[in-house]
């Protein structure tokens, strides 16, 4: 048996290996097994079926990951004319529930972006909530294109797209809709083959679809697969936590310049940083992997 030491974090890991060609797939379920909780992972080369498809077709909570949708809806609103980068929305943090006559307001302690909140009242253009949505996870940023958009237009958009695997329900903490199980939910493939698509210009376009890869680069939260990873590896990706879930989707560049997609995503984990170590380490497997079978 072949252990590779990895360190992350102060801690060291052992990156199991029975074989050097052992199967990627047979490597996470040893990482992951005897865990706490639920891990669901997707790893592939773009345009290859996926070497990794553990618990892939496992709905679990979208958590920020469901904002790839929101971003993708509004390119296709793009693509249509009806809505343009330039326009402008006024910042309001008031939503309208899906569900009845009632309103509510985000809670801006459980926000991850606080500089919107200063801007109420202000005109604000959508590319800019775009770009906070994703790089910054800003739910108040979310909230305003998803009212702008449509809860329903997004979830044609899903269909048409053949996004298998993604559920979009509602707003950001519309706790009245939750109520009534209308939630954001995605799978492991579902993602997987979003990020599939959208690697390979499939996505709107080829255009929208670099250009919403770009704005996924600079994302700011890399606790989760960017630590498996040699440092100024491009990762294109979205983050996403609640509490017990830990979730990650990502584009990924080898040395030689291919792509290859890899989503994590938990459930029920009873101690999230610990969780997030295992998910590095798979980071690091799956790197490991698809760099050493590109040389061979």
């Amino acid at each position: 048996m072949i252990c590779s030491i990895l360190m992350l974090g102060g801690v060291s890991y052992k990156a199991h290996a029975e074989r050097p060609d052992a199967p990627l797939a047979h490597q996470i379920e040893k990482t992951v097994q005897g865990q706490k909780g639920l891990f669901a992972v997707y790893a592939a080369r773009v345009g290859a079926r996926p070497e990794v498809c553990l618990n892939c077709d496992h709905l679990i909570n979208a958590a920020s990951t469901i904002k790839l949708f929101v971003l993708d809806a509004a390119y296709k609103a793009f693509a249509s004319g009806t809505l343009h980068p330039t326009d402008l929305i006024r910042v309001h943090n008031h939503f309208h529930s899906l569900v009845g006559k009632g309103t509510f307001a985000l809670d801006q302690k459980e926000d991850s972006y606080d500089s919107l909140y200063a801007q109420q009242g202000k005109e604000v253009p959508v590319s800019e909530l775009l770009r906070v949505m994703i790089q910054y996870s800003s739910n108040l940023a979310t909230n305003l294109m998803i009212e702008k958009l449509g809860v329903f237009p997004i979830r044609d958009v899903v269909k048409e797209q053949a996004l298998d695997g993604i559920v979009f329900g509602r707003m950001i903490e519309d706790f009245d809709a939750d109520a009534q199980n209308i939630r954001n939910r995605v799978s492991a493939r579902g993602l997987g083959e979003f990020l599939q698509k959208l690697d390979q210009g499939q996505i709107v376009g080829k255009e929208a679809s670099q250009s919403m890869i770009t704005i996924m680069l600079g994302q700011k939260f890399n606790d989760i697969i960017p630590p498996g990873l040699p440092a100024g590896t491009p990762v294109a990706h979205k983050t996403g936590w609640v509490h017990g879930v830990k979730n990650d989707a990502a584009i990924i560049t080898l040395p030689d310049g291919s792509h290859y997609i890899l989503v994590v995503l938990t459930s029920g984990l009873p101690d999230e940083a610990a969780g997030v170590k295992i998910l590095n380490v798979i980071s690091h497997e799956v790197y490991d992997y698809f760099s050493h079978s590109a040389t061979h």
